[in-house]
């Protein structure tokens, strides 16, 4: 890259600074583009190098607007840059319908596995039927990864099936795990973590898939035997809801251990745990409720809401997005959706 075209880039380390630099800087004319081509074609070469730093906000709420806006405006004001821009915008906008979609699996009468898309954007379903070699189905676990694919384990009857699967229904075949079903799975710093689970008896399992080494690993085994019912990252920890008691777990990663964490509920209900910049536990079953905490210090939770999730699902997924929490149940091969607007405080079932 030629150096002396790129005065007034070096100090542009913020690729929304740049992408506004090259906006204002190359104009419509068609002269003044020609006098610029080579500066041009080395900001190119620039937002090539840059856009692994551009998706990598993809999950930063503050900048999306910005970042949306700015790729609408330069589309407008220059053809020289737009190809590799609007890859790149390309990217963040499935990194962003990755953060903002349901993914959930559901079998059709004649045993035929669909993957089912939610996008919360437009509240618009979309199904994709998967190639697999066995039949999944409602307690196969799904986590997404971050590269736009999702991780799929396990099946009822217990099963150690696991696979990749793409957005087009694409089906990659991993090592098989401990056979089980009913597990809490959450992917994090590239392995997909595996708490608990049933085969004949409710499992003590702890392990992760690795997926840069390909392998299963163990870990240390969980305080009690449970078919763990989901998972949420906290605090770069893993936060874990139980479907048989009344615990809430965290899972220290740096150390390899367990420790409880404050739960004050005296009733036995499933809980579906959700991080949204706040705690949210929601009920599953009659008469349900949903709780906040404020922060990791507030000891107590607080009562918010009806919770009309009125059945224990066998999977789980959420997505937070538009003031309000997605989550997509599936329960004997059937999927619900539920938002729960966090400014009414209002749950109702979206499909």
């Amino acid at each position: 890259m030629n150096n002396k075209s790129l005065k007034g880039l070096e100090n542009l380390k913020d690729p929304l600074s740049l992408l506004n630099y090259q906006m204002n800087t190359i104009p419509n004319d068609l002269n003044s583009i020609l006098k610029k081509t080579e500066n041009a074609l080395n900001v190119i070469d620039y937002l090539k190098n840059t856009k692994a730093e551009i998706l990598s906000r993809a999950n930063n709420p503050e900048l999306e607007k910005d970042f949306r806006a700015t790729c609408s405006a330069y589309q407008s004001n220059s053809s020289i840059c737009d190809p590799p821009l609007m890859q790149a915008y390309q990217d963040y906008l499935n990194a962003y319908r990755q953060k903002t979609s349901l993914y959930t699996l559901k079998i059709d009468y004649d045993d035929i596995t669909n993957l089912i898309i939610y996008d919360t954007e437009t509240e618009t379903k979309e199904a994709k039927i998967l190639d697999t070699p066995e039949s999944l189905g409602p307690s196969t676990c799904i986590t997404q990864l971050s590269n736009g694919k999702l991780f799929c384990f396990g099946n009822c009857p217990a099963s150690g099936f696991a696979a990749i699967i793409d957005v087009d229904g694409r089906v990659e075949l991993l090592p098989s795990g401990t056979p089980c079903h009913d597990s809490s799975y959450i992917y994090f710093n590239n392995s997909v973590y595996c708490f608990g689970g049933f085969n004949d008896k409710y499992l003590t399992l702890s392990s992760r898939f690795d997926l840069d080494q390909n392998r299963w690993i163990q870990l240390a085994p969980m305080p009690d035997a449970d078919s763990w019912f989901n998972s949420i990252i906290f605090n770069g920890n893993i936060l874990i809801s139980g479907s048989s008691n009344r615990k809430l777990l965290l899972y220290s990663i740096d150390i390899d251990s367990f420790s409880s964490f404050p739960y004050e509920f005296a009733e036995l209900k499933r809980k579906i745990l959700i991080n949204a910049e706040k705690l949210y536990l929601i009920e599953c079953g009659r008469n349900g409720s949903i709780y906040e905490r404020e922060s990791e210090y507030e000891m107590n939770w607080r009562r918010i809401a009806n919770s009309t999730i009125n059945y224990i699902p066998d999977q789980v997924q959420y997505s937070y997005n538009k003031g309000g929490i997605y989550i997509g149940c599936v329960s004997f091969s059937f999927l619900y959706i539920y938002k729960f607007d966090l400014n009414k405080k209002l749950m109702s079932e979206q499909l």
